[in-house]
């Protein structure tokens, strides 16, 4: 016997209490933000169940950006991270002691701690988390449990519960960025809710490049988008260190415009972002290919 749609629809409320009806509608995101539309709709539904993202993808293709933008929409406080330099954990997350004036031992909370312990709306990302250290992971796992997250500070004794509206966003890099990282327990994956990201597709990018800039012909906005698909896998296979992030190539079309040639604007805008790196010439080899 099939069950009455009624029946169901009370069943579901009652068996998953983030059950809602289709009332929420993801706010937009800024002009500036280079996502496919259904991938930022997930991200922002997956906010409002209340459970963690987790940004996976590679260098330069705009995890942090999506991060704040995503506070931005939501209308949450953000602090930022990194997880990677965690190597003293229990100073970044609560806080440290000091002697004060007096000659007292005060305890100084960390900024994490004002953002865990927040009473409104917070999100908290967690940036380069395929990098932290294993005892940061270890303190993680209970400030990660959605049923009950908390901070314990073994000098006084006090458990400090997370903000009722505080939620956590990661990120970290995949392909060889990735695979050379910290491997995270599967326990403390199962605390997110994995999203890929990735660049736009060289057709994607070229349209976006004419979108913005009406002036810049076909032909070169897809010249410009395989220069760009040219840098990011040599960075994918470790020839390169130093990404390109798709503002750094909407940076250099804005160039096109004003009728610089293309070699001008490679040389002149997307090359020197491999000048600090000492990596200018082989990626200007690289892009003598095209």
């Amino acid at each position: 016997m099939q069950p009455n749609k009624q029946t169901t629809s009370a069943f579901e409320r009652d068996l998953f209490p983030e059950f809602r009806a289709a009332s929420f509608s993801p706010p937009k995101h800024s002009q500036d933000l280079c996502i496919p539309q259904r991938k930022w709709e997930f991200l922002c539904h997956t906010l409002y169940l209340r459970k963690y993202p987790f940004l996976l993808g590679p260098k330069g293709c705009g995890k942090s950006s999506v991060a704040m933008e995503l506070a931005e929409a939501m209308k949450m406080d953000f602090y930022a991270f990194d997880m990677g330099q965690a190597f003293k954990p229990k100073k970044m997350f609560l806080g440290g002691l000091v002697i004060g004036d007096e000659g007292k031992t005060l305890a100084v909370r960390s900024e994490f701690f004002k953002a865990f312990t927040a009473g409104r709306p917070t999100l908290i990302f967690l940036d380069e988390l395929t990098r932290i250290p294993m005892v940061a992971a270890n303190f993680l796992m209970t400030i990660l449990d959605r049923k009950q997250s908390y901070l314990y500070d073994e000098d006084s004794g006090n458990r400090y519960d997370k903000g009722k509206d505080v939620l956590f966003v990661a990120a970290g890099n995949t392909g060889f960025a990735y695979v050379s990282t910290q491997r995270l327990d599967s326990a403390f994956e199962d605390r997110f809710i994995k999203v890929q990201l990735d660049y736009l597709a060289p057709e994607e990018e070229a349209g976006l490049i004419m979108q913005r800039y009406p002036a810049v012909k076909a032909a070169a906005a897809r010249q410009l988008s395989d220069v760009a698909r040219l840098l990011r896998q040599a960075e994918q296979k470790e020839a390169l260190t130093v990404s390109l992030s798709t503002r750094q190539v909407l940076d250099a079309a804005a160039y096109l415009q004003l009728g610089y040639s293309l070699r001008e604007v490679v040389e002149e805008v997307i090359l020197t972002n491999y000048v600090i790196a000492g990596e200018q010439l082989v990626a200007r080899s690289l892009v003598q290919m095209i």
